[in-house]
């Protein structure tokens, strides 16, 4: 009898304790919240999650799922209501400005999608878009070349020039195409004059007065020079045109600085500036400094290429790392009017390229060459 009631107090004691324990853990999962709540709680700094509710935004904001950005909004005192959805759409990056930034631009009527495009392109330059009444920034998402800080003179020269599309406006405009000639542009020092056959000498790019190419050489039978590899490519250039029974001959190549003063000095005094200024380059502008230009003429011409001529010309010399500089139907973009006559030494590879591009070698060193 007494080995009974034992075992029963066991047994009543032991179901005891599941009972508590049961009624404990009842207890603790209606009191605590649910496992989604908690873990999107979790996520946000405990002062932020303050400021929620001082905002009374604490179930607003915690029914959707974590964002950086908006926690950072808040944190810095920058969080606006009125773009609460804007912010979910935002990715959060690491910088200071990175609040008052964001709001500006979606004063501005920037979309999210604009703002994540400029945060991560043109997070460097971003105040001058934000000195700038809200623009269509993604045309030009796909334009390797775009210059953030050209946009405004490319906004103007579309406006002024309609029937290009943007991705022609960003190249003209890199080349210096709304400028007028010699009004702005860039100075080479003797030393990249010297090591790059590559530079582009233009309206917009001028040469040192004292350069001068230090293996310059003359080519074979004349009193003309080139730089040395360009004296050789010619020299191939011309005997493969004489087995295709092409005959030509140089009549001009490196010119000094001087020498170009005085051909420009006698033309702008002959013909006045603005025609000078169509066919002979002001001195320090000449490709012909370079010691990479040659002009060529037809054995039965004083200065030009026959058509014939012209056309072999275009077709083989970048076999040779020569290309006609200034074709026909190009003259908006060089700036010079046509001269088939004038062949400019690259290179066989980087030739070839500006060749198959069909792109004038203005365009094509804006586009592929140029750094940014």
């Amino acid at each position: 009898m007494n080995r009974l009631t034992n075992k029963g107090k066991i047994v009543f004691g032991i179901l005891g304790i599941f009972i508590i324990a049961l009624i404990t853990i009842t207890l603790i999962f209606i009191f605590t919240p649910k496992d989604k709540e908690s873990k999107e709680l979790s996520k946000y700094k405990s002062n932020v999650i303050e400021i929620m509710k001082e905002k009374n935004l604490y179930n607003k904001i915690n029914e959707k799922e974590y964002s950086k950005t908006i926690e950072i909004m808040l944190e810095q005192n920058e969080f606006k209501e009125k773009y609460l959805e804007d912010y979910y759409k935002i990715e959060y990056i690491n910088d200071n400005s990175f609040p008052k930034n964001i709001n500006n631009l979606l004063n501005k009527d920037y979309t999210p999608t604009e703002i994540n495009y400029i945060n991560n392109n043109l997070k460097e330059d971003i105040s001058i878009l934000l000195n700038m009444k809200h623009i269509d920034i993604l045309k030009f998402k796909d334009i390797t070349n775009f210059d953030i800080k050209n946009l405004e003179r490319y906004l103007n020269y579309s406006k002024e020039n309609s029937k290009y599309d943007m991705k022609t406006v960003v190249t003209y405009v890199n080349i210096g195409l709304d400028l007028e000639g010699y009004s702005k542009y860039e100075s080479y020092t003797k030393s990249e004059a010297e090591n790059d056959l590559t530079i582009i000498v233009n309206k917009y790019h001028k040469l040192p007065e004292d350069f001068e190419p230090s293996d310059l050489v003359n080519l074979e039978n004349t009193n003309y020079k080139l730089r040395e590899e360009a004296a050789s490519a010619f020299k191939k250039l011309t005997e493969d045109g004489i087995k295709n029974n092409v005959i030509f001959y140089p009549f001009s190549a490196y010119r000094s600085y001087d020498t170009q003063n005085g051909l420009y000095t006698n033309y702008k005094n002959r013909d006045g500036e603005k025609e000078a200024d169509t066919y002979s380059a002001r001195p320090g502008f000449s490709e012909h400094q370079l010691g990479l230009a040659v002009d060529v003429r037809s054995s039965n011409l004083p200065s030009n290429l026959t058509t014939e001529d012209y056309k072999w010309m275009l077709d083989n010399s970048y076999k040779f790392g020569f290309i006609i500089r200034y074709p026909k139907g190009k003259q908006h973009i060089t700036q010079f009017i046509e001269e088939p006559w004038h062949i400019r030494y690259l290179g066989v590879e980087l030739a070839t390229k500006v060749h198959d591009s069909g792109l004038t070698y203005d365009e094509y060193y804006d586009l592929y060459i140029e750094k940014r």
